[in-house]
């Protein structure tokens, strides 16, 4: 008995001689240099060599050379453990611990990026006699280098052919696939959408070692191709180097399609193809709204342009936002008509997760997503939610706002109803209200084509000279007409510009002077007849002036588009005599004209 007294009170001390106080962070990839040698009680402990894991196939790797200290009693049995940070694990006599601890240890702690990583190490041992077990030394520290396993992965990837030249793509690098910004050994993934060719679209996939091969060598062996072999048209896969396959491995998807969304995992070196179409039309589901009944019904539909959805695939919606956290989704009429027999699967939500807020991110059907994803605005974030979505990119931005898109202007002109009241516009959503209206009298302004919400006399701190206060909390204009406004209701500031004139100028008369327009009090509208314009480019203005002027809510010019006129827009180019000019919104969110 007083031996094994004896025997435990050396193990501790031979415990509290060899502890360290050394303080590491072990989230530091970058260790300090340690000695290939270190100190083991009386044996030592020695490093090995690098050990990748990208060639390492047996379930023990060997982390160390072990000469163990002498015990003082046969009779208890060694092992030993090593600890890494302050995680420790089993190793034998020999030096090998399990290779699957080893790896995931590094993952967690430096990713899986495969470059060196120094991670500081101790070995301990114990010595057991079936009833105690006592620890009799721990070693100095030393390093294991480790490369983690995983394949060479870059930070960018491109499409190489499809609808573009190949060479041309390679060089410019304009099809890029999308990612999610963090460390691409974390998230693998990379998503593209791009248009198809008429035909056949036949492509390869190259980063930025690829592509500059191609434009600077004419080298082509550096593309990812389908390992199927080339032209290959099934939609999932493997890819490798070209350099790596039998022939050039371009992948191929079939004519009749006109998008194609492709997505690769560079840490298996998968792929697959999806075709993808643009609906003509999304709407909102849910938000203050019921679910089911949104859908069914179609509520909240988003905004579009006059494009086709091909060269125009962005969409637009704003909304209320709800009293607390306001939830939704959207989607087509394929998925607003699956809701109504009870199949939600089809809606499109975020693939960042169910009630992720971030303003910005992509989106996909819900039968691509591990969870419903569905789109949260916190509480307070504004009154209203501006959505919009690219149905090229699949992306999204939410951007909440404390204004409305319009205001209206009833009043004494027009019968005091907002329903059939002119409308200011608000593009930005940051309180500047533009617009025409006919002003007679007394006004104000409306936040609703109801009277539930107002901005009266008491909201304005200035108002130009040809308006003044009515009675009560009117607004009053005394000469009747036309007239352009600029509404800051954030600041609350009113300015206005009658319009003594409507005119036309173009390539027509040279732009030389204006042809002037009467005002039609019925139609509420601006007309002349004869005018004679060309397609070559047009354009309204007031006062034949061109700090008040009209065109089209277009990039191009001469445009074709006559039903939505913007300030300072494209010149128009549709031919015509007889013109009618709708400035006031009053029975449109747009303002329009037409041209006979």
């Amino acid at each position: 008995m007083t031996k094994k007294i004896f025997l435990a009170i050396a193990f501790v001390a031979s415990v509290l001689v060899s502890c360290t106080d050394d303080y590491k962070d072990w989230a530091d990839p970058q260790s300090v240099a340690q000695p290939e040698t270190v100190s083991f009680g009386d044996g030592s402990i020695s490093t090995v060599g690098v050990i990748d894991f990208n060639s390492v196939t047996d379930e023990m790797v060997k982390v160390c050379n072990i000469t163990a200290p002498t015990s003082s009693d046969a009779s208890y049995t060694p092992s030993y453990t090593i600890t890494l940070g302050d995680q420790t694990y089993e190793i034998t006599g020999e030096g090998y611990m399990s290779a699957e601890d080893l790896q995931n240890y590094v993952i967690q702690m430096y990713g899986r990026r495969p470059v060196e990583r120094a991670v500081e190490a101790t070995v301990s041992m114990w010595l057991s006699n079936n009833t105690t077990t006592v620890k009799t030394a721990t070693s100095g520290v030393f390093n294991i280098t480790v490369i983690p396993k995983a394949p060479q992965i870059s930070e960018n990837y491109y499409i190489v052919g499809g609808p573009n030249d190949w060479a041309g793509s390679a060089a410019s690098k304009e099809l890029k696939f999308s990612h999610s910004g963090l460390d691409v050994y974390e998230d693998p993934v990379f998503t593209i959408i791009f248009n198809a060719s008429e035909g056949d679209t036949w492509f390869a996939i190259g980063d930025d070692e690829a592509c500059d091969a191609i434009a600077n060598n004419n080298d082509w062996s550096k593309l990812f191709g389908t390992t199927k072999g080339n032209g290959n048209t099934d939609p999932t896969g493997t890819l490798d180097r070209r350099s790596n396959l039998s022939d050039e491995g371009s992948f191929c998807v079939p004519g009749g399609s006109r998008l194609i969304k492709v997505t690769i995992n560079m840490m298996d070196y998968s792929y697959q193809i999806e075709t993808l179409n643009i609906a003509d039309n999304y709407y909102l589901i849910g938000g203050t709204n019921d679910w089911e009944a949104s859908a069914v019904n179609k509520m909240v539909k988003f905004s579009h342009s006059d494009k086709s959805v091909f060269d125009d695939p962005v969409f637009s919606v704003v909304f209320e936002a709800g009293e607390g956290d306001t939830w939704f989704a959207f989607g087509d009429d394929e998925a607003c008509e699956a809701i109504g027999n009870g199949d939600w699967s089809k809606l499109f939500g975020t693939t960042k997760g169910n009630g992720n807020s971030d303003p910005t991110g992509s989106f996909d059907r819900r039968t691509n997503l591990s969870d419903d994803g569905s789109f949260k605005v916190p509480a307070g974030s504004g009154k209203y939610i501006r959505m919009e979505i690219n149905m090229m990119t699949y992306t999204y931005t939410i951007t909440p706002l404390n204004f409305g898109e319009y205001i209206y202007v009833p009043g004494n002109g027009q019968g005091w109803s907002p329903e059939k009241a002119a409308a200011l516009h608000c593009p930005n959503f940051d309180g500047v209200y533009t617009g025409y209206t006919w002003l007679d009298g007394d006004f104000k302004f409306t936040k609703k084509r109801d009277w539930s919400e107002e901005y009266n006399w008491n909201d304005f701190s200035s108002v130009p000279d040809v308006i003044s206060q009515g009675d009560g909390t009117n607004l009053k204009c005394a000469t009747p007409g036309v007239y352009y406004m600029t509404v800051d209701v954030a600041n609350g500031t009113i300015s206005a510009v009658k319009v003594e004139k409507m005119g036309i100028i173009g390539d027509f008369n040279s732009w030389s002077g204006d042809v002037l327009m009467t005002w039609n009090a019925n139609d509420l509208c601006y007309e002349v007849t004869g005018a004679g314009v060309n397609s070559n480019g047009w354009k309204f203005r007031v006062n034949s002036d061109w700090g008040i002027n009209l065109g089209s809510n277009d990039t191009v010019e001469p445009s074709s588009i006559i039903n939505d006129l913007v300030a300072n827009g494209k010149n128009i180019g549709v031919a015509g005599n007889t013109i009618k000019l709708y400035p006031c919104r009053n029975n449109s969110d747009k303002i329009y004209c037409t041209v006979e």
